[in-house]
């Protein structure tokens, strides 16, 4: 007890001197108050008792105490510190009655198993334990009662219950919170540590909160690490406590430590900023530039290499279905043979239908040139080739006619050129037989003469229509 009482001397009068008291007349409440028809000093001993400054009477009549509704199996008070600091260590005074702590104090049973949490909430669960009574006794448990609580939070919770007997054979059946006083000190300042106060805390440590004796952080922003925050996040990790793992980035490079995106891209088959969407919408390869071929049913191919898993749609081939069905196959897996189909440029049956895109051979018929004709009817080859054949033949018989009926012209022609030469020797000659009578000139020679000039002034040639 003494070693006990040197501490807290030490502790309020030295080292803890340096550090202020946070809850100083800051807001309380408290689950059971007691009911100010109970007593008459009932609204005396509400909740903000506890940290009003006043603590040299720990009586009920001193009024300088916080005292809870009778008969309950569980009692909780808290305090709001009005914002989230670093905290030291903790003084609770609780109610004697001017009694020792001794096995007579009716009240220390009644503070036995406590806990005493710090949250950023309302809620005991959301925060940190900062101590639990397991081991006092009535003849034990000192009166103020000091520990450390060297965490950072908003809200200080005290909570006690009787819910799970039985109970250790020093314990009250109730729980009581019975506090005249409740001391938590603490740095004013956020973001400092050390006994002044004034050493800043590591730059990365999160919400600038830091340990505040030593000043290791009480957690890193996001992207660092270490007691004092300064490692960055390495080995493929990120975010806060390097605890997350970074997506498929380029080359297994590092992503960024803080947000997780990749900075050189991302692997054969991934896109997003982080890396850690897979090709689709049929694509694959590097940033899913490439476009898939025909995968059965319109599935996507593999996300790295295109390959199509499942097979091809009906009338592709290949393990990327980008080569269409050929030697004279079509349909799924380019198992199906074309028909009678009529190849007149080299190319095949539709490599999906089977369709004869030119028709059919001579001899067949229907969609795929499958059916056999009851007629040989003129196939499109035969008409093909008879329309030049029949175009020479025509061009060679006009040549024919042309060259018959020119001549026949030139016979015509020939012929008249003969008679007209007869006629004028005959004249000559009976011109002759008549002497040097020119006087009396004959009237059958003159008329003849008269045709001739007549007919000379005629064309030499037919005009020909």
């Amino acid at each position: 007890m003494d070693v006990f009482l040197m501490f807290v001397f030490v502790c309020e009068f030295s080292i803890c001197f340096a550090y202020q008291n946070l809850a100083l007349k800051k807001e309380t409440w408290q689950l059971h108050p007691y009911y100010p028809s109970s007593h008459k000093d009932a609204p005396f001993w509400t909740s903000d008792k506890a940290v009003d400054g006043l603590k040299s009477d720990l009586t009920a009549d001193g009024r300088q105490c916080t005292i809870s509704g009778n008969y309950k199996t569980r009692a909780e008070w808290r305090v709001d510190l009005g914002g989230i600091f670093s905290v030291h260590n903790i003084f609770l005074y609780y109610r004697t009655e001017k009694a020792m702590q001794d096995k007579i104090n009716v009240y220390a049973k009644r503070f036995l198993g406590f806990s005493v949490y710090i949250s950023n909430t309302t809620q005991k669960e959301d925060g940190v334990l900062c101590f639990r009574d397991i081991y006092y006794t009535r003849a034990t448990i000192p009166n103020p009662i000091n520990f450390s609580c060297q965490y950072h939070g908003r809200y200080v919770i005290y909570y006690n219950n009787r819910t799970h007997p039985p109970f250790p054979k020093d314990y009250d059946e109730y729980a009581y919170n019975e506090h005249c006083e409740v001391e938590v000190n603490g740095c004013v300042a956020s973001g400092f540590y050390g006994e002044s106060c004034s050493i800043p805390c590591p730059q990365n440590c999160q919400e600038g909160h830091c340990h505040i004796t030593v000043g290791t952080c009480l957690g890193c922003i996001a992207g660092y690490s270490g007691n004092k925050c300064d490692k960055r996040c390495t080995e493929n990790t990120y975010g806060f406590e390097c605890s997350q793992k970074c997506g498929k980035c380029r080359n297994r490079s590092q992503c960024n430590h803080v947000t997780g995106t990749c900075p050189k891209g991302c692997d054969k088959g991934i896109y997003g900023d982080k890396c850690v969407s897979e090709c689709d919408e049929n694509t694959y390869s590097q940033n899913c530039s490439n476009s898939c071929g025909f995968c059965l049913d319109g599935e996507q191919c593999h996300y790295i290499d295109g390959r199509c898993l499942n097979g091809c749609s009906s009338g592709y081939t290949g393990s990327h279905c980008t080569k269409r069905c050929s030697k004279n196959t079509y349909g799924p897996g380019c198992s199906l043979s074309c028909g009678n189909c009529l190849y007149l440029y080299g190319e095949q049956c539709h490599h999906v239908t089977g369709d004869c895109p030119s028709g059919c051979v001579q001899g067949f018929h229907g969609k795929n040139c499958t059916e056999v004709s009851s007629f040989l009817p003129v196939s499109t080859s035969d008409i093909v080739l008879a329309v030049p054949l029949y175009s020479l033949a025509a061009l060679l018989g006009a040549s024919v006619i042309a060259v018959i009926i020119l001549g026949i012209k030139m016979k015509k022609f020939k012929m008249n050129v003969h008679q007209q030469t007869n006629k004028v020797t005959v004249y000559e000659a009976m011109q002759f037989k008549s002497g040097a009578n020119n006087d009396n000139s004959n009237p059958r020679v003159e008329s003849f003469y008269e045709e001739l000039q007549e007919k000379d002034r005629s064309p030499h040639y037919d005009n020909v229509d």
